[in-house]
């Protein structure tokens, strides 16, 4: 065996040990840890990342599920609530899995808020046994309503004749093989006496197999995130929504059977947006043959029914223009491509100073590769001395009449103040920010970006940046918190084998709280509008606090990963981190005046789940164990 095979060997040994002690406690990590393990042992280096990542998760299950100490502080504290809304759970039941749907009933009569109605519907079983077992709980707890339907009426009409049993001022969707943690309905409620205008709310959740024991694959959910929700239904469970909101927009919608959820979600936020996440799991799907929490190829119609659901909400927000594509690469993820209308010229502001070889690489990529041909490129030079650049100047200009060169030479360097003043020449109705070590790879990488940046309620648009071996990110989004302050998401990872919360936020286009001016693009006049860079953050900090300041007037920022460029990282003037050996003092003045200023979101990035990692920026579960 080579050194590489039983170094693996010999980790993945030492993760076994030290989760079968973490899990020592607790019955339900216990008995399903040998099982989930089983695979991993010799395993790759992969196998053994995705193992860390499951240990994780074990350790915040034992460290979350609500035990009976902590169900009692719940009920406890329930009884100081002032608002203690009825909330109706809603099922639909078809030949469900008799062990399952006992599991899904009880799982509601644990629930620590008493004060619910659990609606079931069985939607025409041929097994009668179903109706039986709901019969037997319906009988011992007045709490459970049901009817049973005489012909089959499929999962959203079954699912309306549910919510017409509904009395609760609240309704929850709970699928019949699924199961809600003790705490679901006190979570809901507690945020209910927060905030009594609430109208649609959602949580966290994971995936459970069989046997009820193996807790694995939990997502960890962004607050309410638009462009998200376009990309894929990242909301699916739990979902509660007023029941008068419910009722006003008819329920589900039986033309999108298999997608039902997410066009109700769709259509719930064009009409609200009093909607609050729960950051916790608190509900369990089932992993069976059947489920899409196992494979969406389980239900192959489900494909057209999501498509139909984004396509409608799109038309519904004034952009029935716009293109919903099925990603080729991951199929369960959609691609919504916005049109750009009247052909605007899009300016392409670019800070250099000699680095001929790079530059020239940057240039010939945009000139080559871009499909979009109604842009500009403006050259900020902020003191070449080389005459081969300024020969080259010369010919490019003469052979491209849309390339401009400003002579901008300043001391020191300042990506901001030379930014600004390529904006300042800039004539089109949006620009580019591109630092001049970058290489496109995506043809329509104009186009892409500018479809999403016309849009009014977006203020910045980010793309994928690679490092040279157009293999490990070198950006997708920033988070800020990330490192202390802030950081590039997922820098440094390969996108092969993510478990599928990172493949998630990886893979889809979604809002974000910040991007890189690495390759940034907005509409010039909002660009005016917030003033530019604030030159006060010479070097670093800048695209942050620029991203920051459009979030703080009301917009959002965007990252798709389906524009994708090489970052030949910081060539020209260095990494943050080595001008600070430069200028240690101005260095740590940009940290402190960008903590000063953005602390809340240091503490509070709206698209970070509080449970995700803060010391790196892969989006891996918080360490519990330090």
């Amino acid at each position: 065996m080579s050194m590489i095979k039983k170094s693996i060997k010999k980790s993945a040994h030492a993760i076994l040990r030290q989760a079968k002690k973490a899990a020592a406690k607790n019955p339900r990590v216990r008995n399903g840890l040998k099982r989930m393990l089983r695979p991993y042992l010799p395993g790759s280096p992969e196998q053994i990342s995705a193992l860390n990542q499951q240990m994780r998760y074990m350790r915040w299950v034992q460290e979350n599920y609500p035990d009976a100490v902590e169900c009692l502080r719940q009920r406890n504290e329930i009884k100081t609530f002032k608002y203690q809304p009825l909330i109706s759970v809603i099922t639909p039941t078809y030949n469900t899995n008799i062990q399952f749907l006992r599991e899904c009933i009880e799982s509601v009569q644990s629930q620590t808020y008493e004060n619910w109605q659990l609606c079931i519907v069985d939607d025409a079983s041929p097994d009668e046994t179903v109706r039986k077992v709901i019969k037997e709980y319906a009988e011992k707890d007045s709490r459970i309503v049901y009817k049973f339907s005489k012909a089959n009426q499929h999962i959203a009409r079954a699912s309306n004749e549910a919510i017409k049993l509904a009395d609760g001022e609240f309704t929850a969707i709970l699928d019949h093989d699924d199961v809600l943690w003790p705490h679901a309905l006190f979570e809901t409620a507690k945020a209910l006496n927060r905030d009594k205008s609430i109208d649609f709310i959602y949580s966290d959740d994971d995936k459970v197999d069989a046997s009820r024991h193996n807790f694995q694959s939990p997502f960890f959910k962004p607050d309410w995130n638009p462009d998200f929700m376009h990309s894929v239904n990242y909301i699916t469970h739990f979902a509660a929504l007023r029941t008068s909101l419910l009722r006003k927009l008819d329920g589900f919608n039986h033309e999108y059977n298999g997608a039902q959820d997410w066009d109700l979600f769709l259509r719930a936020s064009a009409v609200t947006d009093k909607i609050h996440h729960i950051p916790t799991v608190v509900y369990s799907w089932r992993m069976s043959e059947t489920s899409t929490a196992q494979s969406i190829d389980a239900k192959p119609y489900v494909v057209e029914a999501q498509r139909m659901a984004i396509q409608d909400d799109l038309a519904r927000r004034g952009y029935g223009d716009a293109e919903v594509r099925q990603d080729k690469r991951n199929p369960g993820y959609w691609q919504v491509v916005y049109p750009v209308r009247d052909d605007p010229l899009i300016s392409i502001v670019i800070p250099t100073k000699n680095q001929y070889v790079v530059v020239k690489r940057c240039i010939e990529s945009i000139l080559r590769k871009s499909t979009y041909k109604n842009y500009e490129i403006i050259m900020v030079d902020t003191g070449s001395d080389d005459d081969h650049v300024h020969r080259w100047y010369k010919v490019l200009q003469k052979q491209h009449s849309n390339i401009k060169i400003v002579s901008w030479p300043e001391q020191p360097f300042s990506y901001a103040r030379s930014c600004n003043e390529g904006a300042r020449h800039a004539q089109g109705e949006l620009i580019v920010m591109l630092n001049n070590d970058t290489e496109v790879i995506t043809p329509d990488w104009l186009e892409l970006m500018a479809g999403d940046a016309l849009r009014p309620e977006i203020g910045a648009v980010g793309c994928r940046l690679y490092f040279p071996d157009r293999e490990h990110i070198q950006h997708a989004g920033i988070g800020v918190g990330f490192g202390g302050i802030a950081a590039n998401s997922f820098s440094m990872i390969v996108d092969r084998f993510l478990p599928p919360m990172q493949h998630l936020y990886l893979n889809t286009r979604h809002n974000v709280t910040a991007v890189t001016a690495a390759c940034l693009m907005m509409r010039k006049d909002v660009f005016d509008k917030i003033k530019g860079f604030d030159e006060e953050f010479r070097i670093t900090y800048n695209d942050v606090d620029l991203c920051l300041r459009l979030v703080d007037k009301g917009y959002l920022n965007l990252y798709t990963p389906y524009v994708q460029l090489v970052h030949h990282e910081s060539i020209s003037v260095g990494l943050p981190e080595e001008v600070a050996k430069r200028d240690t003092a101005e260095f740590r003045g940009a940290k402190d005046l960008f903590k000063k200023r953005w602390q809340k979101y240091i503490d509070y990035d709206p698209h970070l789940n509080p449970n995700i990692e803060r010391d790196n920026a892969l989006f891996e579960i918080k360490n519990l164990v330090k």
